[in-house]
């Protein structure tokens, strides 16, 4: 899934609310909700936990966690344009 993908899906973008942010070494792990409308007129919210390695400020790993059944439903409702 690209970030290009889910943006081609909205109406009004995604605001995330971040939770948590936890550091450890070159390791940041963030907890957040994202909400905005999807291009059929009905809301997406989702929450994110983004796993991320560091090296030189720059993110040179990143794996993601999301609520499937939401992500999957906005998926099949609303194709990109």
């Amino acid at each position: 899934m690209s970030d290009q993908a889910l943006r081609r899906r909205m109406s009004v973008g995604l605001k995330p609310d971040i939770r948590e942010i936890h550091a450890r070494g070159d390791t940041v792990i963030i907890l957040f909700d994202a909400a905005g409308t999807a291009k059929d007129g009905k809301p997406y919210e989702n929450t994110y936990d983004w796993f991320l390695d560091l090296k030189d400020g720059k993110i040179t790993r990143a794996t993601a966690f999301f609520d499937a059944i939401a992500f999957n439903d906005l998926w099949r409702r609303v194709k990109p344009e």
